[in-house]
């Protein structure tokens, strides 16, 4: 067990010569401190949220007062607490209390059958509103007995007296009934926006189902919320996250309503965890109006600027450089997907973040994506010179096809990929049957390439594609199992120490707070979760079956599993 001195901190001398006593101290503990994989502690101690004193129960209750609290661990692991490295925070507003259609294990959705029974269920409510648009998530073609998405004629079955849209567990697909269609106002006559498709029958009737920037119009007219539904569902989200063990996370394409709503729960001091927010790269003139870039209030930072390059493998809308295994819907056989941004749009955005030096994140699931982004990179690079006016540390969202040639040039130009390899366990098997074929579906998530390369990489769930569940996020990384039970790509397994690095200390790098959170340090914040077991010594296979018994944020409990 490696063992920390205690630190004189500014703030804490009740005299010249006298250190004020800790508030809490935990004692008896397993704490793994992500300083290094074997290093260990047994007590910390906190005043004032910091952390002031790591090492052994002996040496850390020295510091002990007649106020400090003690807290006895009983030998339950104490780790950082978890950072989301991507995920949309503000998504989950209008959906935290709407229907959910994830199928199994988040949920019981495996079937259209099982859609019409939630959805019926949901529309024999009393007193709902027949003019607002009401909005499911969560539906997966890939898991539903029919392997295809509903289409309106099925929605208008048991819903045509709602306009309703219910969101493809991705969040880059959708599928609308009829009212729906109309409320958004897409009609046959309607041409597929940019960057998105409507799809359609033989006949050139819209089937109801909408891909990528087709869906944005449903975003832009969901019900207004009032204040009190605002702090009730803001409240609701938190619990969420912090029932994860997650004391910093994202927003990870903040719209300009998105961040007013964000602003002002942080104005009235309602963030019991920090929130980074990246604009919507659309927005981002007006949202630095709103609060300064790199600027933070009562929690809520305004980090940065959010590109989205493509769109999904699982939905096959992302933009790969070969094709797809299996073409979708009737498309040639030489269909790749498409971008959303061209090449030239990408320079433009990049060059406008780097001229307000705003860290940028970019979706890029595809390999042809990510050719754009790493472009546009390297041009921008050139023009203001390697860094600019400051460190970028330019972010590669989701890499799930990325092949080593770009791994090296992402370490080449200083960039960070955050991995989504929860991918090989709910989307595993398909990928390797569908969508990619087996041996680039081998490669997805590709964290043994990034490791050869000493590249730095997070881990996300990307919520709420699935739900913020890190330790489920750990197991995806370490073991790479499949729905089926089948491992897919062996070389690309981590650690266990490596996946706490990545939603930990890593992380904590990602958002340029290395120096004040990842990590249990003398000095840092005292973000901390418990765990019921330790998970760098169990079967790695049981990592995520281990509970979450309390998430401390800043010192302060802010969630303990009843």
């Amino acid at each position: 067990m490696k063992t920390f001195p205690l630190s004189l901190l500014a703030g804490f001398l009740v005299s010249p010569f006298v250190l004020a006593s800790p508030d809490l101290i935990f004692t008896n503990g397993d704490v793994i401190t992500v300083t290094g994989e074997s290093d260990r502690a047994e007590a910390i101690a906190i005043k004032d949220g910091i952390i002031v004193a790591v090492g052994n129960n002996q040496e850390i209750l020295k510091q002990k007062g007649a106020n400090t609290q003690i807290r006895d661990l009983k030998g339950k692991t104490l780790a950082p607490g978890f950072i989301d490295s991507h995920g949309h925070f503000a998504q989950y507003l209008p959906l935290i209390e709407s229907p959910f259609l994830y199928p199994a294990p988040m949920g019981e959705v495996n079937s259209f059958d099982d859609i019409k029974q939630i959805m019926t269920d949901y529309f024999n409510q009393p007193n709902l509103d027949t003019n607002s648009l009401h909005v499911a998530f969560g539906y997966d073609d890939a898991e539903l007995k029919e392997k295809q998405h509903p289409t309106k004629q099925f929605f208008d079955s048991f819903s045509k007296e709602y306009p309703f849209c219910a969101m493809h567990i991705s969040g880059h697909l959708a599928a609308c009934n009829s009212k729906g269609l109309d409320f958004i106002g897409f009609t046959k006559q309607s041409n597929n926006p940019d960057g998105g498709v409507l799809r359609r029958d033989d006949n050139g009737e819209l089937t109801g189902v909408l891909e990528e920037s087709a869906i944005y119009p449903i975003l832009g007219n969901l019900p207004e919320m009032t204040q009190e539904d605002a702090i009730r569902r803001f409240g609701k989200v938190q619990d969420l996250y912090a029932g994860y063990g997650i004391t910093t996370t994202q927003e990870g394409l903040a719209t300009l309503p998105a961040l007013n709503a964000m602003k002002t729960m942080a104005e009235n001091g309602l963030l019991k965890i920090d929130l980074f927010a990246y604009a919507k790269w659309v927005d981002l003139e007006e949202a630095i109006t709103l609060l300064p870039m790199k600027s933070s209030m009562n929690g809520l930072t305004l980090a940065g600027v959010k590109m989205v390059g493509d769109g999904s493998p699982q939905g096959k809308t992302a933009y790969l450089s070969t094709p797809y295994f299996e073409p979708p819907h009737s498309h040639a056989y030489d269909y790749h997907g498409y971008p959303v941004l061209t090449q030239e749009e990408m320079n433009q955005w990049v060059d406008k973040a780097y001229q307000v030096n705003a860290q940028i994140l970019s979706h890029s699931n595809g390999d042809a994506s990510a050719d754009i982004l790493l472009n546009a990179v390297e041009l921008a690079d050139a023009k203001y010179g390697k860094y600019g006016k400051e460190d970028r540390r330019t972010v590669v969202v989701h890499v799930q096809t990325t092949r080593l040639d770009q791994i090296k040039r992402m370490k080449k130009n200083e960039m960070l990929p955050s991995f989504f390899p929860a991918h090989t366990f709910f989307w595993g098997d398909w990928h390797r049957d569908s969508v990619l074929g087996p041996w680039r579906a081998s490669n997805i998530s590709p964290m043994g390439w990034a490791n050869s390369n000493e590249l730095m990489f997070t881990i996300h769930m990307d919520a709420p594609v699935l739900f913020p569940d890190m330790m489920t996020n750990m197991w995806s990384a370490v073991n790479r199992v499949t729905r089926s039970n089948q491992t897919l790509g062996e070389h690309h397994k981590i650690t266990p120490y490596q996946a706490l690095e990545a939603i930990t200390i890593n992380a904590a790098y990602q958002n340029f707070e290395e120096k004040s959170k990842g990590s249990i340090e003398v000095g840092k914040r005292a973000d901390l979760v418990i765990l019921n077991e330790n998970l760098l010594e169990i079967d790695p296979m049981k990592i995520k079956d281990i509970p979450i018994l309390e998430t401390i944020k800043d010192g302060k409990t802010i969630y303990v599993n009843q």
